[in-house]
Parts: C-alpha cells; sequence; structure tokens
C-alpha cells in the first residue's frame, strides 16, 4: 500500500506566478487521459481575496493564464451561508442521491440538504466578477472552489477514481483503503447543493476530528477534488489515491464477460460498412450526415457481444459527464441486422432496420442515440465532427472501464432517476457541452467527408488542403504513406484534431484500396465526396515507349478510378437509401488530355480519354443512388512536381524526347507551353478548386468533363 503523501507548507506567490503555476497544473491533469476525458474538470487558485476559475466548457488541458476568470470570494461565500432554501428555483432537481453505507469520513447529505439555484449562483457570479465580463461563464462548482480554504482546488473525473465512487460499496472500500484521510460525500447535485454538502460535512469533521479536515474528496457518481497550497501537493495526493486503487483492483478477480459474440475480422469489416454508413444518415438533423467512430477495442467488443455488458449499458448513466457528453441511453442491436452477418439480406433490409431501431429508441427516450452498441463489431459513437465523435468515445468507453472497476470492487451504481433526469434537462449542463464542442468554422466545405488520392503532393496535396480549411474532414491517401501521413499532421496541427488523416494506398492494387475505405468507415463511419486524384505520366512515342511504362500509366488513371470508385459507391449508395434527400460526389481530376490528343503523349492521354468515358458511365449507373460524377480537365500545372520535378518532371522529359523543336533548355520548354495558353500562364490549384467547388454545390449536372484550361482547350 501507497504512504499518504505529506503537506507543503502554504506559500503566497505573487499573482502572476500563482496563475502560471495553476496553468501549468491545469494542463498537466488536462492532458493526462487518467485524470480528464472531454475536457471535463475544473480548477482555480486563489489571490488575496479574489478567486481565479476556469470557465465552463473549456478544456483543461488548453488553459492559458487569461482565461481564467476573476471572482470575489465575499459574495460567494454569502450565497454558501445564506438559507437553506434562499436562491432554489423552480425545476431544480433533487439534493442528493441514495444515501450511501458508512464511508471514509462519509458525511450523508440528507433529505433536507438544499435544493440549488444555478440562476441565483449564475447571477452573483457576475456581480462578482474583477475582469472585463464577457459571454464567458466560471465553472458551475465556483462555489466549491471558493469554500476549500486551501490555495489550489482541481476537480477531474479519473476512471480509477470513479470505479470507486460508481461502486455499489464506494464508501465502505474507501474507508478500508483510506480511513479518515479522504472524505466521500454521497451524489449531490452540482452547484449549490454539492457546495453545501461539502461545507457540512467538512464542518462536522472539524468539530468531531482532531487535526484538519482532508484535502482529498471523492464525490459519489462524480469524480475526485483535491486542493492544497502547492501544485507539488495536489500532484502528490492525487497519484497517491490512484495507485492506492490501482493496486487494491488488481488484487481483485478480473472481469468475466462470459459468453462473447464475436465475428470474424472480414465479417466484422463486412457489418461496419453495412450498418456506419447508413447510421451516418439516419442519425443526421441538417444539411451534413454525422461522423460515426469506431471502437473495436476488448472492452467495447465485450461490451456489445456479453449479457454482462449489456447490464452495464441498460443500467443507466454514472456520471454527469457521461450524461453530457454521450447521452444516458445507448442504441442497442441486440443482433446483427440480415446483410450486415452476411446472411440473407440487401441493403434496404439493413437500412429499414435500423432506421426502425433510432424511431424506437428516440420515442422511448426523447432523442436520438449518441453511442450505438452493435454486437461482433463494437461500439459507434456519433457527432457532427470527428472531433465531438472521438469525444463520445472517449467518454463512453471510459464509462465502460469504470463499470469494468466498480463491478470488481462489488458491483455498479448508477445514478437514481431523478438525478439522471435533472442533469438531462439542467442548462448549466447543456451550456458546458456547447462551449466544449467548440464554435463552428464557416467554409465551402462544412461538414463533408472527403477522400482524395494522391494527396502526397501537387494538386492532390492542394486539394486537400483547402477542403480542410473550407471545413472538410479530409483523408489523404496516397502510395507515399509517410508523406501523407506527415502532411495530414501538419493539417491536424493547423485546423484540430480529426481534421485530416493520411493512410496508404496502392489505387493499382484492390486489396489496397478495400483497406483505405475499410480505414474511412471505421475513423468517419462513410464519405460525402471521392476525389480520385492519383496520376502518373510517362511520355514518349508510340514506337518507342516500354510497354511497361505505357502499362503503368494505364494502371493508376483508368483503373485506378475504377477500383476507387468501386469501393466507394456503395458506401454513397448505403447514405442515400437512407437519406434519399442526400447526394454525394465522385470527382475525377482528370488533365486536358483526355479532351484533345497529346503527341507523343498517348499512353497518358488514352488513360484520360478512358477516364472521360469512364465518368460518363459512372454517372448514369450512380444517379439513381444520388452520386453525382464528374470530371475537371486542368491545363497544365507548370509548378507542380509533375512538370517541374528535377529529375522525372515533364519539362525534363519532353526536353529528353525532343519534344519541342530546338529548345535547349527547360526554360525553352516551358516558354513553349506557357505560350500555348491564352490567358498567358499555366494553371493553378486555386483554379481547380473553383470548378471542385461549383461540382459539388450545383445539384443539375453530372457525367460533365469541365474543362479548366485558360482557353487551351474549347469544347464545342
Amino acid at each position: 500500500m501507497s504512504m499518504q503523501p505529506g503537506r507543503a507548507g502554504p506559500s503566497k506567490p505573487a499573482p502572476f506566478h500563482a496563475l502560471v503555476e495553476l496553468v501549468e497544473l491545469s494542463r498537466r491533469f488536462g492532458i493526462d487521459p487518467e485524470y480528464t476525458l472531454g475536457g471535463g474538470g475544473n480548477s482555480s487558485v486563489k489571490i488575496d481575496g479574489i478567486l481565479h476559475i476556469k470557465p465552463s466548457g473549456a478544456s483543461l488541458a488548453t488553459l492559458t493564464a487569461r482565461d481564467f476568470i476573476a471572482l470575489d470570494m465575499e459574495p460567494l461565500l454569502g450565497v454558501l451561508s445564506d438559507p437553506p432554501d434562499a436562491g432554489a428555483a423552480a425545476g431544480d432537481g433533487p439534493a442528493t442521491g441514495t444515501a450511501p453505507t458508512a464511508g471514509a469520513r462519509t458525511i450523508a447529505g440528507g433529505e433536507d440538504a438544499p435544493a440549488g439555484g444555478t440562476d441565483e449562483v449564475m447571477r452573483v457570479a457576475r456581480a462578482a466578477r474583477r475582469d472585463l465580463p464577457d459571454g464567458r461563464r466560471p465553472s458551475v462548482e465556483l462555489l466549491f472552489h471558493a469554500l476549500l480554504p486551501e490555495r489550489l482546488v482541481v476537480h477531474t473525473h479519473p476512471t480509477l477514481i470513479n470505479s470507486l465512487t460508481c461502486a455499489s460499496r464506494g464508501a465502505d472500500v474507501a474507508r478500508a483503503l483510506f480511513g479518515d484521510r479522504v472524505l466521500w460525500v454521497p451524489y449531490t447535485t452540482p452547484g449549490l447543493p454539492l457546495a453545501r454538502a461539502i461545507r457540512d460535512a467538512r464542518g462536522a469533521l472539524e468539530q468531531g476530528v482532531a487535526g484538519p479536515p482532508p484535502r482529498a474528496i471523492l464525490l459519489q457518481n462524480h469524480g475526485l477534488i483535491v486542493s492544497g497550497d502547492s501544485a507539488a501537493e495536489i500532484v502528490e495526493t492525487s497519484g497517491w489515491l490512484l495507485e492506492t486503487i490501482r493496486e487494491h483492483l488488481a488484487s481483485q478477480s478480473p472481469l468475466s464477460w462470459g459468453d462473447v459474440e464475436r465475428l470474424e475480422p472480414i465479417a466484422a469489416r463486412r457489418a461496419l460498412r453495412a450498418i456506419a454508413p447508413a447510421l451516418r444518415a439516419i442519425l443526421a438533423t441538417g444539411d451534413r450526415l454525422k461522423v460515426i467512430v469506431c471502437d473495436d477495442s476488448p472492452a467495447a467488443l465485450g461490451t456489445a457481444g456479453s449479457a454482462v455488458g449489456h447490464g452495464f449499458v441498460r443500467g443507466g448513466p454514472l456520471t454527469p459527464d457521461q450524461i453530457v457528453y454521450t447521452g444516458s441511453w445507448p442504441l442497442v442491436l441486440d443482433r446483427l441486422l440480415p446483410e450486415a452477418a452476411g446472411t440473407e439480406g440487401g441493403p434496404d433490409d439493413v437500412v429499414a432496420g435500423l432506421q426502425g431501431a433510432v424511431a424506437a429508441h428516440s420515442e422511448a427516450h426523447g432523442d436520438p442515440p449518441s453511442v450505438v452498441v452493435v454486437p461482433g463489431v463494437g461500439l459507434l459513437a456519433a457527432g457532427d465532427t470527428r472531433r465531438k465523435a472521438e469525444m463520445v468515445r472517449q467518454v463512453y468507453l471510459d464509462a465502460i472501464h469504470v463499470s469494468i472497476g466498480a463491478q470488481q470492487l462489488g458491483g455498479v451504481h448508477p445514478l437514481a432517476e431523478d438525478d439522471r433526469r435533472f442533469i438531462e434537462r439542467w442548462e448549466a449542463e447543456e451550456y458546458r457541452r456547447g462551449v466544449a464542442s467548440g464554435a463552428v468554422v464557416p467554409g465551402r466545405a462544412l461538414g463533408l467527408v472527403a477522400v482524395v488520392t494522391g494527396a502526397a503532393q501537387g494538386f492532390g496535396l492542394a486539394i486537400a488542403s483547402d477542403l480542410v480549411s473550407q471545413g472538410a474532414h479530409v483523408v489523404l491517401a496516397d502510395i507515399n504513406a509517410a508523406q501523407a501521413e506527415a502532411e495530414a499532421q501538419a493539417l491536424v496541427d493547423r485546423f484540430g484534431a480529426g481534421r485530416a488523416m493520411g493512410v496508404a494506398l496502392d489505387v493499382t492494387d484492390e486489396a489496397s484500396v478495400e483497406a483505405c475505405f475499410d480505414e474511412l468507415v471505421r475513423r468517419f463511419g462513410g464519405l460525402d465526396l471521392l476525389v480520385s486524384n492519383a496520376g502518373v505520366l510517362r511520355a514518349g512515342s508510340v514506337t518507342t515507349q516500354p510497354v511497361g511504362d505505357f502499362d503503368a500509366v494505364t494502371r493508376v488513371n483508368y483503373r485506378g478510378y475504377f477500383l476507387c470508385v468501386r469501393h466507394a459507391a456503395p458506401i454513397l449508395a448505403r447514405q442515400h437509401r437512407a437519406r434519399p434527400g442526400y447526394s454525394s460526389d465522385i470527382v475525377e481530376i482528370n488533365s486536358k488530355s483526355g479532351l484533345t490528343g497529346s503527341s507523343r503523349n498517348s499512353a497518358y492521354a488514352g488513360s484520360k480519354f478512358g477516364g472521360i468515358g469512364l465518368t460518363q458511365s459512372f454517372a448514369l449507373e450512380l444517379v439513381v443512388d444520388g452520386i453525382k460524377v464528374n470530371a475537371i480537365c486542368p491545363g497544365n500545372f507548370f509548378d507542380g512536381p509533375l512538370w517541374s520535378d528535377p529529375r522525372n518532371g515533364l519539362f525534363v522529359q519532353y526536353l529528353r524526347e525532343g519534344k519541342v523543336p530546338g529548345a535547349s533548355s527547360i526554360e525553352d520548354v516551358r516558354r513553349f507551353y506557357e505560350a500555348k495558353v491564352p490567358m498567358g500562364r499555366g494553371c493553378t490549384p486555386a483554379d481547380v478548386l473553383e470548378a471542385l467547388y461549383y461540382v459539388i454545390a450545383q445539384r443539375y449536372e453530372t457525367g460533365q468533363a469541365i474543362a479548366v484550361t485558360g482557353g487551351q482547350v474549347m469544347l464545342s
């Protein structure tokens, strides 16, 4: 058993240094998934009678000194000292949940614990602000931050801690592990009621126990509060608590899932392809479809495929954070739908079954699900963006791990029904969820999920980058996987988590194409836009070009386009079946060489002419599935690697092949081709992007080849 930590003596640093200390402490806990998920938790420091506290909805991991809200503590403490019914508002929820058994310094809230009014607390907080008022709110838990006498306070929701606080025998286990060194507070409505419950608990201890009250508080079905006069003390105390519980859990019998329904990997991928795209559409509430994230970790598969796991799911939510970020009730698919399981049935059967299940869930619980539990597949989490869907996944999976730990400690203790309903309708938590989800960034591709092939460089990278900047989630797919991943990471660093990902893709290899789209469905649930951009060019005379070069060009430019559409179209079609008003796009980045012949370039021109034929044929076939298929035919992108690569670019190839009479240098070749363009310059990515956004936005064109050539090719 770990030893109880010591206590650092109080200090009085200068205000700026105190805020810097708080920022470092907050970030330390905010980036550690053992303590914080989904932006939850809060922190504060007291400086000369002023409480500096984290705003509601802000993430601990990204706080700066300027983020904290400064509040005069005197009026805050005055709210706590008001009569029990002061500030109570109509419709406020219960003050406490079910009273626990005796625990580590347990003080029951009791039936007379006061109900609180968030409006009153926020009114006092607004009046107490010492900084410039703005639209931000301080954490709704500001009162217990003001109440606790220690200088620093950190409130988090660690998985290990909540394995104890959400256990049916949690109070007994806490007393056995910690004695009177930790204060246990029964579940109490957050805000004013919780602050008063903590006040009363500490007050009783000060009268009945020698020495100061403990600086660690376990909140039933809620989390952990640690206070101290230094960051080191809080870090030490928190680590001691987690390590003690970890050691105790390790001494318990591991959870047995019993019989777990499992699918072979190929069948699981088939099932996911059948279900996730349809759910994107069925759960959508606006113009864009949802993002779906799949979790098939052992805990997710055990939850989805066993009676024990279904007991966790149907037992109800464990904490306020779980309700805020994932909703109270997941949708459980008791059995796989016919086509998804590989048995008889077609796409319409899957869609109809899912629509019925979602409708029944919404009628029973008032809202569509954010989490769908699929036996043999795992957990599917839905959100308007990948960031939101990933937050749902992380928080719900954390609840599963909490349930596993609680079961090891004697059984799971979910929130009481009245407490759950209060959190579901509590405006303060709705506000926090809205702030945590982030602001909507407008853009011409807002909410789209796009795949761009050949995206590691050139036109493909430019297209992918601009789509991300315009609000899309983009998969950069390229045979150069390392470069695609590096470019995707650069976009994530600039635009935020989940906005881009790099994957390996050899468009000539069907297994590689299938794997790419399987990963796409795992990460996003489906797609809205395929930009088939991957292409190669090998110039040469028909009489001298090696057959291998001709075949290589044809495999990438023609066969590669076919294979990508082959695997994208069923996903797009399923989304359309689930939402008939939805349409999607396939866009081939073709070439002016697909519109007019090119001397000593027959392999490339032939493949691009073939691409136009595929585009028109795909358009005729897929229109019934709401899929528009068009081609963009750029002129020469002279500044891109295709033309300007010093070793294998077209300028070098054409100079070597003698395609430009009299040319003796690369510059001679470039000037020759620029002179062919009426507008006097080559095509740029910006020119192609304008055409791409037009193709996406318009609703009445399919099978078209749009020339973007500066007048070099004029269609008749």
